[in-house]
């Protein structure tokens, strides 16, 4: 009997410094920007991986990410697809089906609640997505 994995829990939280939506029908970031404010935070500053959701609704959650040289996420999944982009560094993406590591401007990608964990080879920047079925039909 196969037992489920952890879903990764993510913060969802809109930065406490940015008053822009998390949901829109049309959204545009500044990931320099943002990349900075995360790396200005105590999480960060204390040597902890940081995290904001750009974008969470509509069937679509899409998450910066900020980890330290050997921060992992230990194994877990997501209740749908999901890609992650490493922007900068390297990761580690570990399933049950193997190892990749990954670089600068790489997506990697996998399927809905495909257990995975994830490790920073050095400091490093991910743009996560995951898709979570919620859309609405238009008209």
């Amino acid at each position: 009997m196969c037992t489920p994995a952890k879903e990764a829990k993510v913060s969802t939280r809109p930065h406490p410094e940015s008053e822009r939506a998390v949901r829109g029908p049309l959204q545009s970031f500044d990931l320099g920007a943002e990349i900075s404010r995360l790396r200005g935070e105590k999480e960060w500053q204390r040597g902890r991986r940081n995290a904001i959701t750009l974008r969470k609704g509509e069937g679509l959650n899409v998450v910066l990410l900020v980890m330290k040289d050997g921060d992992r996420l230990e194994e877990h999944s997501a209740p749908g697809p999901i890609s992650l982009v490493v922007r900068e560094g390297r990761v580690r993406f570990t399933t049950a089906d193997g190892s990749v590591e990954a670089g600068p401007e790489t997506l990697l990608a996998c399927d809905a609640r495909v257990k995975h964990s994830v490790e920073a080879l050095g400091d490093t920047i991910c743009l996560l997505s995951v898709a979570t079925g919620g859309a609405r039909s238009p008209g």
